[in-house]
């Protein structure tokens, strides 16, 4: 069974699962990715999620033992994922599995993952929570030329915040921003299109080799 855990500085959450689970989650969003028509620059920023998973099933990451005592015990492997980023592959993965075949398999990775999420959201606290889990229930529609180097940057933006209460309160604007019509993704990628036109190149070219500012998780 998926479970989440919240870091102890709201930086985000630890996916924890067995190796069952894991890697029925990996083959979930591996397929939704495949067999959906998103571009290319998308597609890798979903991957992402999954190659963080597909670290974990093979332990190398993190490993934590759950249970009452040592009888019920079990060892599971987590990886630790960023709040803005892990709300905002869900949400893209459901908008890409309401456009395609899917599994019960499929659906019940998604209803469970989206289910410990939002349980670990009301958790930290109830009103941002359910902010959150509004956005996250709202349809999302990214266009063709969606620029996902803009999560790097709401990454660099939310870390910054070192006060974990602040932290979590900015969430909800994190979330939102990430929205193509939101001003912030607008200005974004008008800024990044134009660096790309004097380069000579695309956009996707583009890397962001910024090292993240120190923070605490």
């Amino acid at each position: 069974m998926l479970l989440v855990t919240t870091t102890e500085h709201n930086g985000g959450i630890t996916l924890w699962g067995d190796y069952w689970d894991l890697t029925s989650l990996y083959g979930t969003v591996h397929d939704l990715v495949e067999n959906s028509n998103h571009n290319e620059e998308t597609a890798e920023g979903l991957l992402a999620l999954a190659y963080d998973i597909r670290k974990s099933y093979e332990r190398r990451r993190e490993e934590r033992a759950f249970g009452e005592d040592e009888y019920d015990s079990v060892l599971y492997k987590g990886e630790r994922h960023f709040w803005p980023i892990i709300l905002f592959q869900l949400r893209v993965l459901r908008g890409m599995a309401s456009y395609q075949p899917t599994t019960k398999e499929q659906q019940a990775n998604l209803y469970r993952l989206e289910s410990c999420l939002e349980k670990a959201l009301v958790e930290v606290d109830p009103a941002i929570g359910r902010e959150c889990i509004d956005w996250l229930n709202m349809p999302l529609q990214l266009p063709v030329g969606y620029h996902t180097l803009y999560l790097t940057e709401v990454i660099r933006k939310y870390v910054s915040i070192t006060d974990p209460a602040s932290r979590f309160a900015s969430l909800p604007m994190s979330l939102r921003s990430m929205d193509p019509l939101s001003s912030e993704y607008r200005v974004f990628s008008s800024a990044i299109e134009q660096q790309a036109k004097d380069l000579g190149g695309k956009v996707r070219d583009l890397v962001d080799n910024t090292d993240l500012p120190d923070f605490e998780w």
